[in-house]
């Protein structure tokens, strides 16, 4: 996926589910297939703030999974 579509998808999940900057950052890198530590590491968080934050993503935008939220972002 490209970095241009990838903002597009966001910006627009952002509208529609109120994220936050942070939580889009976070969807964009976990998208990116990071996982939770490398998130922190470059967000200067601790794992258990990105698993907080992919909590409420998550009930924001009613998913269970990262595969339905991939889903979601791309209007499947």
């Amino acid at each position: 996926m490209n970095q241009v579509k990838l903002e597009d998808m966001l910006l627009q999940a952002s509208e529609e589910y109120h994220l936050t900057e942070r939580e889009k950052e976070i969807i964009g890198y976990w998208m990116k297939d990071f996982n939770y530590r490398e998130i922190a590491l470059l967000l200067g968080i601790s794992q258990n703030t990105v698993k907080v934050h992919i909590s409420r993503i998550n009930l924001k935008m009613n998913v269970k999974s990262k595969a339905s939220l991939i889903l979601r972002l791309i209007g499947a």
